[in-house]
């Protein structure tokens, strides 16, 4: 062998190692892992549908498959809850937990995160759109799943996410150029309804700038944007 060998990378966290991939019930790993060692926690646990699942994996076609049965929907709780009790154990304080569920007991496993986060911890409920309508003979379509997101309790870190605009929806909406080559659009900034509590002056106009888009318009001028009135 040339050379001296590579050291293993070093890891990425103090507390566990990131670099393992755990197999087995999940319950026995994550007893096993010291309290508060975890940023962020996504599950997509059996959904309580009352159906056998089976797929085909990899290259070599193994046959894998589980049984997504429980006697009832407070038996799919209980099994549930354990884990989920575990899963709050090791969150962090600035971390996050989603729950990936669907109508099958969503409701249900609600009221148990409830308990086990604390409702002052719920943070968002997203409803995922996974297929599109068809037509169903007595019920209306199912067509979304649902992630419940909760807190571990702290200041939870949370990343903005930005998408810069299509080219058809800047060449659409910004039709404008200003002197200095910057695009911008035209609105309405005054209120529909003005209420005397939301009347503000600003840039010495007074009266019906505002409402809370107006608001948001103002910091965006703030921040140095190029707002201009509509035209009339």
């Amino acid at each position: 062998m040339l050379g001296t060998m590579a050291k293993a990378a070093s890891k990425p966290s103090a507390l566990i190692d990131t670099r393992v991939i755990y197999c087995g019930d999940n319950l026995e790993q994550l007893r096993k892992l010291p309290a508060a060692c975890v940023n962020l926690i996504y599950i997509d646990p059996p959904f309580n549908s009352n159906r056998n699942y089976e797929v085909f994996w990899g290259e070599t076609k193994e046959k894998r498959a589980f049984e997504d049965r429980h006697a009832s929907t407070q038996a799919y709780i209980e099994f549930m809850r354990s884990r989920c009790v575990e899963l709050r154990r090791v969150l962090k304080k600035t971390g996050s937990f989603y729950y990936h569920c669907d109508d099958h007991a969503s409701h249900y496993v609600k009221q148990m995160l409830d308990q086990i986060f604390g409702q002052n911890q719920f943070l968002n409920e997203i409803v995922w759109k996974r297929t599109g309508a068809r037509s169903d003979a007595k019920r209306w379509n199912q067509l979304h799943d649902t992630l419940l997101v909760y807190t571990g309790g702290g200041e939870y870190v949370w990343n903005p996410q930005f998408e810069e605009y299509s080219e058809d929806y800047v060449a659409t909406k910004y039709r404008f150029t200003d002197s200095d080559g910057r695009i911008y659009r035209l609105d309405n900034m005054t209120s529909p309804n003005p209420r005397p509590n939301m009347t503000y002056e600003w840039k010495g106009l007074l009266g019906q700038v505002a409402t809370k888009m107006t608001l948001c318009s103002m910091r965006f001028a703030v921040a140095g944007q190029r707002l201009l009135p509509r035209k009339t």
